[in-house]
């Protein structure tokens, strides 16, 4: 009870300062700290630290060469400010995965899809925010050099990218194991399917960017491709868990 006391407070003042910085609105505030409760009731305080590494990362990361991103007009909007639509295109796919892991308690799987689709959140989060600073883009459904900040543009500086925010996050992860006491080996093997999970779900994340985003006939938007990249690489963890006998 204490750990999850302290565990709370931490992440309200570190929410709370972000609505106070202006780094979310108060939409933002609002769903996050909803979102925050029903992850405590459905995976207690190993939830909780998880969403804010992610919090903490995604918001940290926006700020990386903001001005250079600002005057190539790809910086997110309002100085990086987030709202309610930006907290359900990374944490509605994770809420999804909590609630079932509450309906079916203990199935390992749909945690470990948790853990699979926060990492596609944050992975897709490094390698925007990196790669249009830093990369010459390339379409990934035809490799034609395309300008920064084209739906579905990809370069090696945001893959790699992609990959550091994948395995940040797996790391944190790795609190929800030892919780569960389970061995050495399996760790390793779940620290390897969440990042693969995480990078997976990013490419995807492009692959839809480049075929949907803002087209005919389904014209979804950013968000939008967000929850489905987010909900593939939940899926994607569960099936190479199961294929590993997890």
């Amino acid at each position: 009870m204490l750990l999850t006391a302290v565990v709370l407070l931490i992440a309200f003042s570190f929410v709370l300062y972000a609505y106070l910085k202006r780094k979310i609105n108060t939409s933002a505030f609002v769903g996050t700290l909803v979102l925050g409760v029903v992850i405590l009731v459905t995976l207690g305080y190993a939830g909780v630290v998880t969403l804010l590494a992610f919090f903490l990362l995604g918001n940290s990361i926006t700020k990386y060469k903001y001005e250079k991103k600002a005057m190539l007009g790809v910086a997110e909007g309002n100085k990086g400010m987030r709202d309610i639509n930006n907290v359900l295109g990374n944490g509605l796919s994770p809420l999804i995965f909590a609630v079932l892991y509450a309906l079916y308690c203990d199935n390992v799987l749909i945690l470990l899809a948790f853990s699979g689709s926060v990492a596609t959140a944050c992975a897709d989060t490094f390698s925007t925010e990196i790669g249009q600073a830093e990369g010459k883009p390339r379409l990934i459904t035809t490799l034609k050099k395309v300008p920064v900040g084209t739906n579905g543009g990809v370069s090696l500086q945001g893959l790699g990218a992609s990959l550091l925010g994948s395995f940040l996050i797996s790391l944190v992860c790795l609190i929800f194991w030892f919780d569960l006491q389970i061995t050495a080996r399996s760790i390793s093997l779940l620290l390897c399917v969440c990042l693969l999970s995480g990078f997976l779900g990013c490419l995807v994340d492009s692959i839809l960017g480049a075929t949907a985003e803002d087209r005919e006939p389904l014209k979804l938007n950013k968000h939008h491709v967000n929850i489905l990249a987010t909900l593939f690489g939940g899926i994607f963890a569960i099936i190479v868990g199961y294929s590993f006998g997890l």
